[in-house]
């Protein structure tokens, strides 16, 4: 989901032991109307819900473009989950009439409260099937083209009519008798809906047949049959044109897929960027698939119904998409994104809705980095983190009764593709981010995953604890500010680097590695510093003189820079004697010994992604095994009382 419309301004450390929608960057369109109680709930409106499990959803109703005005049937075909099941709930609006409701074709009176309609029935035992036919009319409160306004949306733009549902986050009861449970995926629906046979109707799937009916009506008879989240589900309903192509799999299997636009049939909003934009969408579904596995719902297609909306809804396989959307190639990767995220492997509580809407607005830096290049990725990552700061409190939501909160701009979508962003440059390997994204996404393919469950695959592919990453990016507050003093001389740089940070009494101390630029005489050099404390001194190597530093140049981190100083008081320090420390050979094959130690020194040697392999204590001289280790670049660490830190890069052959 992407919002374009503001109503209202809504402003773990990778641990080194081995043991860790989218929207503007100004806020949100806020609540028109918000339902007593319903933002807060995490699953269901009653606890009776929970006792079926939703197999199939058969629609057959008849709708416009100029009202929410909607009449015919539904039904419902669904397990039972418990021992005995007396009572069948389900939610529909109080506006709408229930002229019917059948239980295996068998008439039932229906009890109504509030959304929550009851029928007391003869009890079914566990595993019974049955099917809940609701035949109903009736209009709700119109949605005005923004989200968390109503469930359908008839809007006129330019003289175009058209009316599109918008159920998330739960507005599915406006229009339809439903579960609005995120853990209860719908296998498969049918969607049925008659029209004006001017019109057309977009929704999920593929279109199987079209009927034509007396009265100039006509049927589109849409089919999906992927396990679909009730908040996903989808009409479009307008006086569309079709523009649609068939996009090629490069992945050597010669597959294709229906990219499929409903587009609308007026002059000057078809626009030759707008047929770009959408032609653009087969090579991005091709890459992302190479990114995160082939696109979910590939037996189907991916498409797009053009509506007035103020940015785009994630619909699966059909994003609804606001006129602007068609300009903004970068909201067509967001909601593409969303296919994999949040279609594909839904959140499964609304204080997860980081891994669908944080993820899919980090889709939006891949598309940049991909088709526009390495400037304009990291300017775009820049934009992003800087709309992180501003606003405080967690990625992780802390208050699922405010939609607002739900959906904060900052904090859900800027600072959650922020930390993703983050957790890829904590990688040890590029490659590895993705990997354990795929692992994710296979794992718990048509199903609902957590927080918890996305840190678990990427700790399986970093093989790395990330406990204390996720603890201080995701479930706390705030960001770090540093500082540094620093000097060069005789070949040695030292630099004292501070943090403070935002929110000291979540995170005093954010455990991160550290980019810091040198510029030197010989030209510019990056360096990278694990910073484990408020205050480190670290003393390296650098034969040419540096005259410059600048920290987190890249902008992989969010955090502000404070106070650099070049200040030759930090040469002042007792432990410089790590100037006589030498470590030979290297590189090594079986052991380095490492000699001229100040007494009582720390050592540890660690990967190049902080993983401690081996800790000492020593003076004088030490010697650390290598048989046994893999060939690469490591990092020994070299620590005194007072907190003085040295680092030397060693290597294995």
């Amino acid at each position: 989901m992407q919002y374009r419309y503001i109503l209202a301004t809504v402003l773990a450390y990778l641990s080194l032991a081995a043991s860790a929608h989218k929207q503007d960057a100004s806020g949100i369109c806020s609540a028109g109307r918000i339902k007593s109680g319903a933002a807060g709930k995490t699953t269901i409106a009653t606890p009776e819900e929970n006792y079926y499990d939703v197999q199939h959803v058969k629609f057959n109703i008849s709708l416009s473009n100029t009202s929410t005005y909607v009449s015919g049937d539904v039904t419902t075909t669904a397990k039972v989950v418990v021992p005995s099941m007396t009572v069948y709930a389900f939610e529909l609006n109080p506006l709408l009439t229930i002229d019917s409701f059948k239980l295996n074709n068998t008439i039932m009176p229906v009890t109504t409260s509030g959304s929550v309609r009851t029928v007391n029935i003869s009890s079914l035992p566990l595993n019974t099937v049955f099917t809940a036919q609701v035949f109903y009319k009736g209009s709700c409160a119109a949605g005005n083209g923004q989200f968390f306004t109503g469930g359908l949306h008839p809007v006129s733009s330019g003289g175009f009519n058209m009316m599109y549902s918008i159920s998330d986050n739960l507005f599915a009861d406006d229009w339809w008798p439903c579960k609005q449970s995120l853990v209860d995926k719908i296998d498969s629906v049918d969607m049925w809906v008659t029209v004006d046979d001017t019109l057309k109707v977009g929704s999920n799937g593929l279109l199987k047949n079209t009927t034509t009916l007396p009265a100039n009506k006509r049927r589109y008879e849409w089919k999906t049959i992927y396990p679909i989240d009730y908040y996903l589900i989808s009409v479009a309903v307008a006086p569309y044109n079709e523009y649609s192509y068939y996009m090629h799999f490069t992945d050597g299997s010669n597959d294709s897929m229906l990219i499929q636009n409903y587009v609308y049939n007026t002059a000057g909003h078809f626009t030759p960027t707008a047929k770009t934009a959408l032609d653009s969408t087969g090579l991005i579904v091709d890459y992302f698939s190479k990114l995160f596995g082939r696109y979910p719902f590939d037996k189907e297609k991916y498409g797009h119904s053009m509506s007035a909306l103020s940015g785009g809804m994630e619909h699966q396989t059909m994003t609804t998409l606001g006129t602007g959307g068609y300009n903004d190639v970068t909201l067509i990767a967001h909601e593409l994104g969303h296919q994999w995220w949040g279609n594909h492997v839904t959140y499964g509580s609304w204080r997860d809705i980081w891994l669908s809407e944080g993820i899919t607005t980090y889709c939006e830096q891949l598309f940049v980095e991909k088709f526009r290049g390495d400037a304009a990725f990291k300017a775009y990552r820049t934009g992003v983190m800087n709309n992180a700061k501003a606003a405080s409190g967690s990625v992780y939501v802390d208050d699922t009764t405010d939609v607002n909160r739900i959906f904060n701009g900052q904090l859900t979508y800027k600072k959650g593709a922020a930390v993703t962003h983050m957790l890829r440059y904590l990688a040890p390997h590029d490659s590895l981010f993705f990997k354990g994204m795929r692992a994710y996404q296979q794992q718990y393919k048509m199903s609902v995953a957590f927080t918890a469950d996305l840190q678990q695959h990427m700790q399986t592919a970093y093989g790395i604890s990330l406990d204390t990453f996720f603890a201080q990016w995701i479930y706390k507050e705030g960001f770090p500010t540093y500082s540094a003093k620093w000097f060069w001389q005789n070949n040695q740089f030292v630099i004292q680097l501070k943090q403070t940070t935002t929110k000291p009494t979540s995170v005093p101390c954010f455990k991160m590695p550290v980019e810091i630029k040198l510029t030197t005489t010989a030209g510019d050099r990056i360096i990278k510093l694990f910073n484990g404390a408020n205050s480190e001194t670290f003393v390296l190597g650098a034969n040419d003189e540096v005259t410059a530093i600048q920290i987190d140049p890249n902008d992989h981190i969010i955090n502000n820079t404070g106070l650099i100083q070049k200040d030759a008081s930090v040469l002042n320090i007792p432990e410089i004697v790590f100037q006589d420390v030498a470590v030979s050979p290297n590189p090594t094959q079986d052991a380095w010994l490492v000699s001229g130690l100040p007494r009582n020194t720390k050592c540890s040697l660690s990967d190049m992604n902080g993983k401690i392999l081996w800790t000492s204590k020593a003076g004088d001289s030490t010697i650390i095994q290598a048989a046994d280790m893999a060939g690469g670049v490591y990092m020994l660490s070299l620590e005194t009382g007072k907190g003085i830190t040295k680092h030397i890069r060693v290597v294995k052959y």
